[in-house]
Parts: C-alpha cells; sequence; structure tokens
C-alpha cells in the first residue's frame, strides 16, 4: 500500500504524460471499482466493463496498453483473474487514486459533507434498478397495465427525489460525472415512456371515436325507410 502522497504522485505523473486517454481509462476504472452495482468477488474493475462504459462515453481506443502501463510501470493496478473470457485488476490504493483524481480536476475538499451526503443519497436510492426497470420497460412493444402502473409508481414516488438529487449533484460535475449520466439516463427514459403512453391513449381515443362514427353511420343506414 502506497501512503496518499505516493499514489498522488504516481496518478500525476500518468496524467501528465497520457493526458485525456489517461484520464479517461483511470477515471472510468475507479468509477467501476466504486459501482455498488457491480460484482467485485473477482477485483475492482474487468476489462469488459471498462471497454462497455468508454464506448458508451463515444470512446473508442482499447484501453490495453493504457492498462498495462498502470499495472507495470505505476504500480497503481494489479491483475486479480484472468481467463479466456475475463481480466480483472484491483486498484493497489483506490481511495488514494480517487482523491488524486478529485484534486486533479480542482475539487480541493474531498471530504466535504455535503459531497458526502449527496453520495448517500444516491446510493439509497438504488438508480441502477430504476435504469434497469425503465430500460426494460422502454424496449417493450407493448405496455399492459402493469407495467403502466409500476412506471407510475417510480415516477410518483422517486423521480422527484431523483430529479433535485441531480440538479444538487450537478454543482459538483467533476466529482460525480457517472453518477450525473445515470440520473439523466433514467428522466431521458422515463419521458419517452411517458410519451409512449399518451401517445397510446391518444391513439386509443381516436380508436373509440372513429369506431363510435362508423357504427352511427351504420345505424343511419339502416333506419332509412326503403322506397
Amino acid at each position: 500500500m502506497y501512503s496518499d502522497e505516493e499514489t498522488r504522485s504516481k496518478v500525476y505523473e500518468f496524467l501528465e504524460k497520457y493526458g485525456d486517454k489517461g484520464y479517461l481509462v483511470l477515471r472510468v476504472a475507479i468509477d467501476i471499482a466504486y459501482d455498488p452495482e457491480i460484482d467485485h468477488r473477482l477485483g475492482d474493475f474487468s476489462y469488459k466493463h471498462l471497454v462497455f462504459r468508454l464506448q458508451r462515453m463515444g470512446v473508442n481506443y482499447s484501453p490495453h496498453n493504457l492498462l498495462r502501463i498502470l499495472e507495470r510501470e505505476y504500480g497503481l493496478i494489479e491483475k486479480t483473474y484472468i481467463s479466456t473470457t475475463q481480466k480483472w485488476w484491483r486498484f493497489v490504493d483506490p481511495e488514494g487514486v480517487r482523491r488524486a483524481l478529485l484534486e486533479y480536476n480542482g475539487v480541493a475538499e474531498v471530504d466535504d459533507p455535503r459531497i458526502r451526503l449527496l453520495m448517500i443519497k444516491y446510493r439509497s436510492m438504488e438508480p441502477q434498478n430504476i435504469l434497469n426497470t425503465l430500460r426494460r420497460l422502454a424496449v417493450k412493444s407493448r405496455l399492459s397495465n402493469v407495467d403502466k402502473e409500476l412506471f407510475r409508481r417510480i415516477v410518483f414516488n422517486e423521480l422527484d427525489i431523483l430529479a433535485n438529487l441531480l440538479n444538487d449533484m450537478m454543482a459538483y460535475e467533476d466529482v460525480f460525472e457517472e453518477e450525473i449520466r445515470v440520473l439523466n439516463e433514467i428522466l431521458a427514459l422515463a419521458d419517452r415512456i411517458a410519451s409512449r403512453i399518451s401517445g397510446l391513449e391518444r391513439s386509443r381515443k381516436k380508436e373509440l371515436r372513429l369506431g363510435y362514427v362508423v357504427r352511427e353511420k351504420y345505424d343511419e343506414k339502416d333506419s332509412v325507410e326503403p322506397w
């Protein structure tokens, strides 16, 4: 285990040498390490997790060489598991790396109680579960009444809290980059699902109105007296 100063020095040296690419790889890896929704029994982060999140951010280069450098040249990570399909690493000093990244972004008061409270609120809401539920609803070809009721419970019981939390976290954008991304995706999916429900309701009402008009015309036709 390194001292805080040793870790900070290694992180800064790595970032100065490898710039934005190095920062993104290290930042995303530490975000994965602290993600409570990921099973960390094999390590802090895997190659697949890292590549997936980088691609989701629009970054399409391979982090393989930078991971090798972080491990062999700087000793900030070490391999914990390897198979034909998986590679996992752990941070030698994850908290030291996290602090160094925050300081690198100009966030001096890493232990600010407001930041800690926001993170406590975020985790207590289990946003990843909400996100997974909304993703499942968003890809359904048809929403059942049970689906709609589930969606309404999320909207009226949780979305207000998440929206307020997002607004508060925006004041610390460098600290909560991943959390802000998750909350924005939740709101975007909720908006999409609400639009679908609204559209379906309008379509249903239109069908009912058209059905009424057709029946009315047939009733008029049937009521005409023969010559």
